[in-house]
C-alpha cells in the first residue's frame, strides 16, 4: 500500500516538473536546452507559409506551360533559356506541371512575347507580394529571389 506522504509528494513532483516545463517552454528556454540534450527539434511550418508555396507552385507551374506551349508554337524565338529558368523556380517550390492547362498561344510570335512578358511582371509582383508575407526567412529568400528573377525575365523577354 502507498503511504500518504509518498503520494503527496509524488504528486508535488509532478506538479513541479509540469510547472517548470511550462515556465520553460514560455521562455522559449526549452529551444535552447534541446540541443544540450541531444534532442534536434523540427519546426512546424508555418500554415501561411504552405499556402504561399502551393500558390507559389501553382502561379509557376503556369508560367511554364505557358512558355513551354509558345516556344512549340513559336520556335523561332529563343525561349530555352527560359524554360530552363521557370524549371528551376519550379523545381524551388515543389512543383509540377502535369495538370496545367495553357489556353491559347498567340498567332504572331510578337503577341506571344506580349503575353509572356506581361504573365513575368505578374509573376515577379505576385511572388514579391508573397515574399513580404511569408515567416520562414528561407521562403522569403527563395520567393524574393524568384521575383528579382522573373523581373530579370521581363525585361530579357521583351528584346525577342
Amino acid at each position: 500500500m502507498i503511504s500518504r506522504r509518498v503520494l503527496l509528494g509524488t504528486g508535488a513532483v509532478v506538479a513541479g516538473v509540469a510547472a517548470a516545463l511550462g515556465a520553460a517552454e514560455a521562455t522559449h528556454v526549452l529551444d535552447d536546452a534541446a540541443p544540450a540534450l541531444g534532442v534536434d527539434p523540427k519546426p512546424e511550418p508555418d500554415p501561411q507559409d504552405d499556402r504561399i508555396v502551393r500558390a507559389a507552385a501553382r502561379d509557376q507551374a503556369a508560367l511554364l506551360a505557358m512558355i513551354e506551349a509558345t516556344a512549340a508554337r513559336h520556335p523561332g524565338l529563343e525561349l530555352a533559356p527560359f524554360e530552363a529558368i521557370g524549371r528551376e523556380h519550379l523545381a524551388a517550390v515543389g512543383g509540377s506541371t502535369a495538370t496545367t492547362d495553357v489556353g491559347r498561344v498567340p498567332e504572331s510570335a510578337r503577341a506571344a512575347v506580349t503575353t509572356l512578358r506581361t504573365a513575368y511582371d505578374k509573376q515577379s509582383r505576385a511572388r514579391a507580394a508573397q515574399a513580404a508575407a511569408a515567416v520562414s526567412p528561407a521562403l522569403v529568400r527563395v520567393l524574393a529571389s524568384m521575383s528579382v528573377g522573373l523581373a530579370q525575365c521581363a525585361v530579357t523577354i521583351g528584346d525577342l
